[in-house]
This record gives structure tokens, C-alpha cells and sequence, in this order.
């Protein structure tokens, strides 16, 4: 009996994976190996090659995430909980996904005050050397005034983003808020990956065209920000973002990946002593990492991060088209992965810190760089973030 309980649970396992299959390639628009297959007449061919045609449609290695997370697309849950409070995964009412912490409310995160206060204090010192400093909000995937959330629950990183710009400004701290350039532009959501957080390439672009236009130590020949001056490449389908490695492909769909390429004649250098990083040449071979989108790896790969290479703690590009040009500090976070490269055609060097993995202490790497303009650039949500706020360092918490 127990057998044979077995056997049906199985089967029934079997028919529901099918089913879902089909149900998802047919929702998703697309018609996978497995629908093809039991479009024949021969049952016993469908028997046979069913599995091969499964593990065709889907990752075999995460089958189970996969399937688990078409299921709760099917039944129509919003919501993918984690054990990791900041990891659960909600999707949003345009269909996009989004990390959201339960407990999270849409008042200021607690950290804002402390944050503010330090980010203040470094300007100050910052300005006391002489050197201009600019804080600089980015937007973050869910728009200000936007009811995108299931009921009942709430996200606070426009909140937080709006409490550090006011303390910012009243303690007399240069800022930019680019969120109200994103929001007028009407196609806001268009702007970030349907399956991640960040901004997609087009949205890092349109950043850097309106930077090079609004602060004057970033002035750039316009000729380089022109979209008629860079050829694009769309890898469709080609990534899977962080939220959607969570809850798998057939929970959201893919996201399309877009490659920039300048027409315009580059040379730069980039340097990470720390992760012995050292490439030299044109654009899309020096600042950028033609080896991550080498191949479509949904669940293995970011290809995000094919531009500027991920979140090192510091690193240089030396721009030597461009020898006259600024010299900046930019601090980061990883929303700059996708600016970082454009960033550097504005400057004869980009200087980039994450004071997430940075072990040294900021002002003194400043005073000892003495660059024309130090710009830091958060997205909105960083700025309930205590670790992107320690420019003293580890030592000096």
C-alpha cells in the first residue's frame, strides 16, 4: 500500500509539474520543449522524452524554485516570504518584483538621524579642504506616492531618502535629488529590471546625461552623452535578477539586458589593488566585463555587473582620452555598477569607494587624492543604510 500510495504521489507530483509547465508557457506567451512534445500523437514517445523536455524548459538545478515559484504565480500570491527578513519577495501591482522587509513601516528608518548627521559632518570636512561635495539621491525601484504594494504592507526608502536630503540641506550640505527627473520622464518603471533592484543600463545612461548637464564640474561634451554616439544590444531574456533567483523565472518572467557600446574612440584604465584588477583598452574591454555576459546563466550569473565589475571597496579609472578633465571621488553603492563607466568618460580619473567593504578611512583618502569634486550617489533606499554612512572605517566606528 505504501507503494503504491508513493507511486500515485508521484505521478500526481508528475502531472501537476506538467501542468504547470504548460500553463506557464502558455500564460508567458512562449511554447516550450514540453509543450511541443505532447502536441504528438505517440503517448509513449510523450513518456519518454517528458523528463528531457522538462529539464529543457526548465534549470534543472532549480527545478524546485522553478516550480515553486510558478505555483505561487498560479495561485496568485503577491507575496514569496523569507527566513532572511530583508530577502522576501514581493511583486509588485505593475508585475515587478521587489525585496520588502515585513516589519518594515513607511515612516524614516531609525538610522536616518545618525546617518544624516554623519554624512553632514564629512561634507563639512570635506568642504574645509576646499573641495567641493555633492550628495546625489538616485531613484529606487518603487516610485514616491505609488500604491504598487499588496495591502498592509510598507516599504520606507523614499521616506528615509526625503528625512536625509532635508537634514542634509538644513546642516547646509550640497544635494541633488534625481528622483523627480525620473518621475517626470513618464515611463518610470521602465527605468529598473522587471526581476532586480537596480536601474537597468538605459536608466544609469539617462543618470549620466543629466549629471554632466546639471553639475559643472562634470561638464562633457555633449557629443559623448548623445544616444547617436553609442550602438546598444538587447540580450533578450538574458537575466535573472537578484529577487528573481528567489522565486524563479516562471514567477515574473526574465529580464532583456542592454549592452552599450561608444562609436567614439576610448582608452581607460582601471585599477582594484584590492581584487588585483587591472584593465586597460577601449570601453566595453576595460571598464567593462564582456566575460559576464559570455554566456545566458539565469541563476549563476549577474550580468549586471558586466558593467564596472561589482562593488570593490576602491578603485581607480584613469580616462586618458580625457587627461584634462576632473579628477572625482565618487562613493557608491551598487547602483553605480551601472553609472561607473559612463561616469569615467567625464573625468580624467574616477576614484570609487564603497564603504561597505572600504577598511580605511574616507577623509584621509580624500585629503590625500585631493580631487576636484568628491560626489557620492545612493539610491534612495541606502539611506537608512548605517554601513554606507561609516567613512571613518571599522576602526573608527
Amino acid at each position: 500500500m505504501k507503494r503504491a500510495n508513493t507511486v500515485g504521489a508521484a505521478a500526481l507530483l508528475a502531472a501537476l509539474a506538467l501542468g504547470l509547465v504548460l500553463a506557464v508557457s502558455s500564460f508567458f506567451g512562449g511554447e516550450g520543449h514540453l509543450e511541443t512534445l505532447l502536441k504528438g500523437d505517440d503517448p509513449a514517445a510523450v513518456l519518454e522524452g517528458a523528463e528531457s523536455a522538462l529539464n529543457q524548459d526548465l534549470d534543472e538545478d532549480h527545478l524546485f524554485i522553478q516550480l515553486y515559484g510558478g505555483f505561487q504565480r498560479l495561485a496568485g500570491r503577491r507575496l514569496i516570504e523569507d527566513p532572511v527578513e530583508d530577502n522576501s519577495v514581493v511583486r509588485l501591482s505593475n508585475g515587478t518584483l521587489n525585496f520588502i522587509n515585513l516589519l518594515s513601516s513607511d515612516k524614516p528608518g531609525p538610522a536616518v538621524a545618525d546617518n544624516a548627521q554623519a554624512a553632514a559632518d564629512f561634507a563639512g570636512a570635506v568642504e574645509a579642504l576646499g573641495i567641493p561635495c555633492l550628495y546625489v539621491a538616485a531613484p529606487q525601484k518603487i516610485q514616491r506616492d505609488s500604491n504598487l504594494l499588496p495591502v498592509g504592507l510598507a516599504e520606507n526608502g523614499n521616506s528615509s531618502c526625503d528625512a536625509l536630503l532635508s537634514a542634509l540641506e538644513e546642516a547646509g550640505a550640497d544635494t541633488l535629488d534625481l528622483r523627480p527627473l525620473f518621475e517626470e520622464n513618464g515611463v518610470y518603471a521602465d527605468w529598473f529590471f522587471r526581476t532586480d533592484h537596480h536601474w537597468r543600463p538605459e536608466g544609469a545612461f539617462f543618470a549620466w546625461q543629466y549629471l554632466t548637464r546639471t553639475v559643472d564640474v562634470l561638464a562633457t561634451d555633449p557629443a559623448l552623452t548623445d544616444p547617436a554616439s553609442w550602438d546598444t544590444q538587447v540580450l533578450e531574456d538574458f537575466f535573472l535578477g537578484s529577487q528573481g533567483k528567489r522565486v524563479g523565472s516562471l514567477y515574473a518572467g526574465t529580464d532583456d539586458f542592454t549592452v552599450y557600446t561608444p562609436k567614439f574612440e576610448t582608452d581607460l584604465h582601471y585599477t582594484c589593488p584590492f581584487y588585483a584588477i587591472d584593465r586597460e583598452g577601449p570601453f566595453n574591454q576595460s571598464v567593462c566585463f564582456p566575460e559576464r555576459i559570455a554566456g545566458q546563466d539565469w541563476f549563476g550569473g549577474n550580468p549586471y555587473t558586466y558593467y564596472a565589475g561589482g562593488d570593490y571597496p576602491l578603485a581607480s579609472i584613469v580616462n586618458r582620452k580625457n587627461p584634462e578633465g576632473p579628477k572625482v571621488l565618487l562613493v557608491r553603492d551598487s547602483f553605480a555598477c551601472a553609472l561607473t563607466p559612463f561616469l569615467a568618460l567625464s573625468c580624467s580619473e574616477l576614484i570609487t569607494v564603497d564603504l561597505r567593504y572600504f577598511q580605511g578611512d574616507l577623509l584621509e583618502t580624500v585629503e590625500a587624492q585631493q580631487p576636484d569634486l568628491v560626489l557620492t550617489l545612493y539610491t534612495a533606499s541606502s539611506a537608512g543604510n548605517p554601513e554606507m554612512f561609516s567613512y571613518a572605517g571599522p576602526d573608527g566606528e
